[in-house]
Formats: structure tokens, sequence, C-alpha cells
């Protein structure tokens, strides 16, 4: 180690030093046993644990270093989160050796003497050891720049210390370009990977947008603009309103609060020795994290970490909008090169002054005039602007000091509609308007979801957040995409439309099942909004269907013309399921990727598809057995047209269709009948098992492709269990199957198959040779899978934070009952449930499989051994064996 080389170490390195002196020792584990009590018992979560902590290792570090303060002229620095005394449990310590020119070998000396016993203390050391040039000339480096703003004397020579502090704030101050650049890229580069803690279901407390970050951030800018560091500064330098600053603080403390809290939880969970970063408050940490402080269950509706995120995310989106309005005018004078303290209007836009990427009301605007909050959001969409501090002060406080003049007008509601219209663009318009109370000033029933969590595996944004996101994918959906172009002209009311979206999911403010809860409080916001009565009906009609067509499309056989008549008569008419389609979309879209992809997409689209034809037919006389007869006898016609084209016989087609059920020919496409009658053209012998692969090209689901299987062997109840068995194995996921029985024994199983990624033909050469060993006994795929299980188990960790239920019911037809499970995602699942199944001789007929984050849902249409829907002793038993089956994989730990 050479005195400018900055040493990162790590607690790895504490196994591999030898013992200090007794003075040494005896400072490390009092260090250990002090962080110990104070996880145990120390100050609440907050600043003043932090402090207390940070004292302590002062403290120690005092005494560590006191024989190297008396004989060298040095000091041992705190910086970073030390440096201003935010030392978390779960925190690096961050230190400087800042010497006068000492020679090695007392360097090393040192470093032995303070580094060493904090290592053997169980601490994560980074330290860099300088002389004073090395350290102002450091400044170049933007971690180092920063970390040095937050410098702090813990021992030694304060003086040195000063000088040093001085100087790089005299170095900043002078090139500002520079710095502010870096660490505005810093910025964008850090919040884009981390997510927006103002609404990320596991949101990252420090280093998301709206974090922590972001507030520091903001007090490193100041020393290179006004040469003192911290946000006091930035108020009368312009960039902060006198407003922000308490605000800011107050939204920062909250944060700092639940870090400090999050910390302590993995802490007493991990035992003494915390390891890694927690930075993340993860789903299965947040009912301990809102425990320990002090929040509570008021009901089953209102937990207390639902409490503790609204009050996180409200926090956090606090912070990105003062950050956003800071940063707007840091660019702007960074831009023009030099800071200006008056801002004069550049140009107007609807009486608005626009300057250096603000927008700002005239200091005439009569806050009270009907159509501001409209034409304001107007203004904001059409820059891309924020509104400056000073106007977003006096709306706040107008807001705040009773109820505005403002009310709901026919042009205000179209002006309104017109800019949600507009896609993602209008999000940060919206953020705007929630920021200083104007939307809920306009919409009060907006209130209880602002900030309100969404705590399930689906949805990756807070309640109010996600009605925005949905609303911006509809108008990105109808430019982008030419079958929502061609649907949204199908569709009679569009502002009921877009109501619908923007108010689909408010009954979760109120308690499930909020299709239901949410048509009452969706037609009072409507109605206050002036819509017409017609479009308030509509917005009712689809807040209450609005899972209808995505629930059965993931849940159902989209083939039963049982369902299919169900669901035509739910709807209505061609423009509610028009609007139903573009809803489901934009829901998905706004939920996540574990709720819409390509596949889930095009599930949906059949199902629009076969609804639509059902609807066109309700004129007619037709019943659900007569159109199952017709899309039958389409395929059959299909299938021995392509018979020869594709190397089989029409007569053998047509043997083959008498032996399966009317469900068969309305459940495959022509082209899969001919394929499974040349597969069971001869009869398979009793351990023989024919395969065909037929690859997807249209279906690709996150980034990878859905690919066809086809099994053919002699029926028994194990043979689902069989497939997923050998899918899990190599890694692959079983979307979708559906089985059907031949009169003469034969089953013919169709799998929807996603590969793993970067799989090749390859990969189905070994699934398939792996199955042929299944069919022939000479595959031990329990075993395999149990321990493929385990070891999985160790490398994530395990956990159980997802509980499995069981649920039953019959399906429309009364023909078959459907069981539901959802249980937490690991290896082995499906083929654990499809084991218990086969164990009780059950008959799957359809199964449905969808993964959101860290949760599985199953949903298999299932009959007994004589082709009868489940009785109750039967349920009884299906439940146990479901149970069993998957707790069997979960313990494999």
């Amino acid at each position: 180690m050479t005195p400018s080389e900055p040493a990162v170490t790590s607690d790895h390195a504490a196994g591999t030093t030898a013992p200090g002196p007794p003075a040494a020792t005896a400072v490390a584990a009092g260090l250990r046993r002090r962080r110990q009590e104070l996880v145990d018992a120390g100050p609440p979560a907050g600043r003043a644990w932090c402090e207390a902590w940070s004292a302590e290792v002062d403290d120690a570090l005092g005494r560590l270093s006191a024989p190297a303060v008396a004989d060298h002229r040095l000091a041992v620095v705190a910086v970073g989160g030390y440096g201003r005394r935010e030392l978390c449990p779960g925190s690096d310590l961050d230190l400087l050796i800042l010497h006068d020119r000492l020679e090695q070998p007392a360097l090393e000396h040192v470093v032995r003497q303070v580094v060493y016993p904090l290592w053997d203390a169980g601490m994560a050391v980074g330290y860099a050891v300088r002389d004073r040039r090395e350290a102002i000339g450091a400044v170049d480096d933007l971690d180092t720049a920063t970390a040095m703003l937050d410098l702090r004397t813990v021992a030694g020579d304060r003086g040195l210390v000063q000088s040093v502090h001085v100087e790089v704030l005299r170095r900043l101050r002078q090139r500002p370009h520079r710095f502010l650049t870096a660490l505005r890229r810093a910025d964008d580069e850090r919040r884009r990977k981390a997510g927006d803690a103002a609404e990320a279901l596991e949101p990252d407390l420090k280093n998301g947008a709206g974090g922590l970050r972001d507030v520091q951030s903001l007090a490193w800018a100041a020393a290179a603009l006004v040469g003192v560091r911290g946000l006091d500064a930035l108020v009368p330098a312009g960039y902060l309103g006198a407003a922000d600053r308490p605000r800011l603080v107050h939204a920062r403390e909250r944060l700092l609060t639940a870090r400090v809290a999050l910390h302590l939880e993995a802490a007493r969970t991990a035992g003494a020795a915390l390891r890694g970063k927690h930075e993340v408050l993860r789903l299965d940490l947040q009912d301990a994290v809102a425990r320990q402080l002090g929040y509570e269950d008021r009901d089953e509706h209102s937990l207390a970490a639902h409490e503790l995120l609204r009050e996180l995310f409200l926090a956090a989106r606090t912070v990105d909008h003062v950050h956003r309005r800071a940063w707007s005018l840091i660019d702007a004078d960074l831009a023009r090169g030099a800071r200006r303290r008056r801002r004069p209007t550049e140009r107007e836009h609807d009486d608005f002054e626009l300057v250096d990427g603000v927008l700002r009301l005239p200091a005439a605007q009569d806050l009270d005039a009907s159509g501001l909050p409209g034409r304001l959001f107007t203004a904001l969409a059409d820059t891309g602007a924020v509104l400056d501090r000073s106007s977003a002060a006096r709306l706040r406080r107008h807001v705040e000091d009773g109820r505005p003049g403002w009310h709901w007008s026919d042009p205000e509601r179209d002006r309104f509609v017109r800019v949600l219209w507009r896609g993602g663009v209008m999000l940060s318009a919206l953020a705007e308007l929630d920021d200083v109370g104007v939307l809920t000033a306009m919409l009060p029933e907006w209130e209880p979801l602002r900030g309100r969590p969404q705590r399930n595996p689906y949805h990756r944004y807070s309640l109010d957040r996600h009605a925005w996101h949905a609303v911006a994918a509809l108008g990105d959906l109808v430019r982008r995409e030419s079958w929502a172009a061609e649907t949204l002209r199908l569709v009679e009311d569009r502002e009921g439309l877009l109501l619908g979206v923007l108010l689909h999911d408010v009954g979760k403010a109120v308690g499930e099942p909020h299709a239901q809860t949410g048509v009452p409080l969706a037609r009072a916001i409507a109605t206050r909004m002036g819509a017409a009565p017609g479009t308030i009906d509509l917005v009712a009609r689809l807040v209450r269907l609005h899972l209808l067509l995505p629930d059965a499309a993931r849940r159902r056989d989209v083939t039963d013309p049982e369902l299919l008549g169900e669901l035509a008569d739910a709807v209505g008419d061609r423009s509610t399921l028009a609007c139903l389609h573009l809803l489901a979309a934009a829901d998905g879209l706004a939920t996540g990727p574990t709720a819409w992809s390509p596949w889930t997409a095009s599930l949906l689209h059949t199902l629009i598809t076969k609804v639509s034809a059902v609807l066109d037919d309700q004129d007619d006389a037709a019943t659900a057995s007569d159109r199952e007869r017709e899309a039958a006898v389409a395929t059959v016609r299909e299938a021995q047209r392509l018979a020869p084209e594709l190397g089989a016989d029409a007569a053998l087609v047509r043997e083959h269709l008498a032996l399966l059920p009317t469900r068969y020919a309305r459940s495959v496409s022509p082209r899969a009948v001919v394929r499974h009658t040349l597969m069971a053209a001869h009869a398979p012998g009793a351990t023989e098992v024919r395969t065909r692969v037929t690859p997807g090209e249209d279906l690709a689901v996150d980034d990878g492709r859905v690919d066809e299987l086809d099994v053919v062997a002699l029926d028994h109840p194990g043979w689902f269990a069989k497939v997923a068995g050998v899918v899990a194995l190599h890694a692959g996921s079983i979307l979708a199957a559906d089985a059907f029985s031949r009169e003469d024994g034969l089953a013919v199983d169709t799998f929807k198959v996603r590969p793993p990624e970067g799989a090749t033909g390859a990969w189905w050469v070994a699934v398939e040779g792996d199955l042929a060993e299944a069919a022939a006994g000479k595959l031990a795929i329990r075993a395999r899978v149990l321990r493929q299980a385990r070891a999985v188990t160790r490398r994530s960790g395990g956990g159980n934070d997802v509980p499995t239920t069981i649920t039953a019911q019959l399906d429309g037809a009364g023909r078959a009952t459907l069981v539901e499970v959802r249980t937490r995602d690991r290896v082995g699942v499906l083929y654990a449930i499809a084991t218990a199944l086969a164990e009780l001789e059950l008959d799957i007929v359809v199964a449905r499989i969808q993964t959101l984050g860290r949760e599985v849902v199953d949903v298999f249409s299932v009959r007994d051994a004589d082709g009868r829907p489940l009785d109750e002793d039967h349920l009884g038993e299906l439940h146990l064996a479901v149970a069993g089956a998957i707790e069997e994989v979960a313990g494999t730990t």
C-alpha cells in the first residue's frame, strides 16, 4: 500500500489478520459488544440510533489512534455517512487517514493500529491513506469528492483536516461545472438502476429516486454552487424555497428512520454479525419493520406495513419533487455557464411564464380562477417543465388554507381528458399537480389512493401511480399498436373508457373485492367531474368487470363454449368488449411484467376473439353446444384438408377425431390434429412415449419463447407430473397444458413450455430423452427434483414468505372442479402439485400456470376417475395431498 493508494477492504479481511495488542483486542471486543447492545436495546430507529453508534465508533477510534496521533502529525477522519454521523447498523465505515508526509513504514503501522481492530470487531471498513496534497488532488474523482465534503475529524490534527476541507471547497467552487455535471450524471444513473422509491413495491431507501442519496446530492451540489455544503445554503441562493427545506428535512428523517429500522431487522435476523447491504425494503421484511416503528394493524384492509409504506412513498415523492425542481435550475445555470440570481421570463405559455425549464405563475395570477388547474396541467404537459418553487409554494398554501374555488365544467373535464390521452408524456405533469395538492383539491375522493401500497407480487406501483401508469399505457398503446388503434375504433364512448382505466382500482382504497367496492366510488368521482350519465354508467361497468376477461384468460379453458356464453352475456356488446380489452392491456402493462407479457396478451386476444364471435351470433338462437359443434366441425374440415399436405390420410384423421371428445377439436389447431394423428397412428408400448416439439415463433415471453410440446402415450394420471418434473429438471417452465383421453386408452396432451434463456434445439433433445427414460421407469424424477430444489434453496437462502393457499370451485358448466394453488415459486412445485393430484387418481383436463414475482398461481381443471367433479370428501383429501407435497419441496433445506 502506498500513501496515495486508497485501500478498500471488506469483512473477509478480518479472518486473515493477526491478533492485535491486548488493548486493541479489548477495544475491538468492546465495540462488537456495544454494537450488539445497540441492536438489541439501543435508541429507537432513526437519527438518535445513528448518532449513538457513531459516538461509539468515535470513542473506539480515539483510543485506537491515540498512540499514532501523539507521535505523528496526522488525523483520523470520518467521511461519507460516518462523517455525517448517519452510521446505520449495516453501514460501511469510511475513513481517511490524513498525514503530513509520513514514511511508508510508519503509515503501515498506523493502519495496523487503527483499521485492523475494526475488522476484528466485524466491521466493513473502507479507508484511504493520503497526505494533504494527495487528498486535495483526489477530488477530481466524484466519489472521493463527495466523501470529502462530509469529512469530520475523529482524532488528531484538526488544523490539517480543516486546511484540506477549505481547499476542497475552493477547488469545487472554482470549477463547479465538472463536478456538477458528474454529479448529475451519477444521479441519473443511480436513479435509473435503483428505480423509484416513491412507488416501487420494494423501495430502495438509499439509492432510489426520492431516496436519501437525492438529499445528499443536493447538499453536495451546494458546495460547488455557493461554496458551502448543506441544504441551508441553497435557500438564499434560490435553488430551494424556504418552504422546501423543512419539507425535505422531514422527508429525509422518515426515510432515515426506516433505513435504520430495516438494518436493525436484518441484523436481528442475521445475528450479531450483520453481513451485506440492506437498502431495499423487501416485502418479507416490511411487516417486521413496521412493527418495530410502532405501526399497528387497524383492520384487515389497513395493515401496519401499508401505513409505513404509504408514509415512505409520500416522503420519497417530496424528495423527488424538490430534487427535480432544484436540478432544473442547476442545469440551466450549467448550460449558461453562470448562476443568475434573477430569472426573467423567457417566454409565455398560455399566460404562464417559462424560465430555465420551470413554469411560473404570474404574480398577479388569481389562484381561484376558473379553469386554472386544467390550464396548468396542459401547460406542464406541453412544456415538460416543473413548477418553480415559489409557484409550487403558493399553490400548496392555497390548497392547505381551505378548499379553492375550482369546479369541474365540461371544458375543464375535456381539457383534463385530452391531456391524459397523451400517454407517458403527461405523467410528470400529473405528478406536479399531485405534489402541490391540486389533484386532491379537484378530486377529494382521490386522497385515500395517494401513496397506498399494493403489497402483492403483481404490482410495481402504489395505487394512485398504478392508475396514472395505466392511463399512460392506454394513450401510448392506441398510438403505437395497430391492434389497439383498431380496437379503439369499436369504442363508442372514449371518455368513459379513459375514466374507467383511471378509476378501475379505486375500490382497493375501500376494501375487497375491489371490483365491487370501487363502483360507487368511481361513480362519485365521474359524477363530480360532470360526466354524462351514460359515461358514468360505462365507468361503473368497466370497474365492475375489469377483472372478468383477464381472470378467465389465465384460469379457464378459453375454448369452452359455456364460458364464452357467460362472458358474452356479462359484457353485453362489442363496444364494452373493446373497452375491457384495452383496459386489461393497459392495466397489465402498468402492473408489471409478471402480469402482462406476450403470452398473456395472446391468451386474452384469443378469448376476446371468441367472445366477439359469440356477440356477433347472439341474434341467432344458437346454444353453447351448437357453437361448440360449429367450432369442432370447422377444425375437422380444415384438418382433413391439411392431412395430405402434412403426410397423413384424411380417413385416419377422422378416425383419430372420432376417438376424442368434442372439446379436443375446438381446443387445438387443425395442424395439431394432424400431428397428433400421425403420432397416434400406431399404438405405443406400455412404457413408450412419443413426443414432438413445435417451436414457437410469435409468443415471446420476457424475451424468450413459448414452444409447444405434444405427448402421446398410454393414458394414466401420472403423465402430467412426469412431464412437469422433467421440464423442471432442465430449468424450463410449463405455462399451460391441455390433456385429452382417447377411447382406446391413449393420452394426447399438449404443453406450452418456456425453455430457459439461451436454450437451443439441444435442450429439447435432452428433455425428450429424459421423458423417454421417465416413461420406461428409468429416471428417479422425485429424487432428482428434491435434490435440485435443495441446491437452489441453499444458494438463494430459502424463505417462505408466501403462504400456500388452495381453493376449489365448480367450473361454469359444472363438469369439472377448478383448483387454484398459490404458493412460493420454487423448483419442482408444479411437479409436486401434479404428483399429489395423480396420487388421488385425478384427471387434469386443463392447467394454467402463472408466476408473479416470488409467487406462483397454478389453476387446474380436474375430474375424478369417473369423469365427474370432486365431492367434499375428495376435496378434503386433495387439500391434504397438495399441501403435503408443497411442504416436502419447501422443506428440503
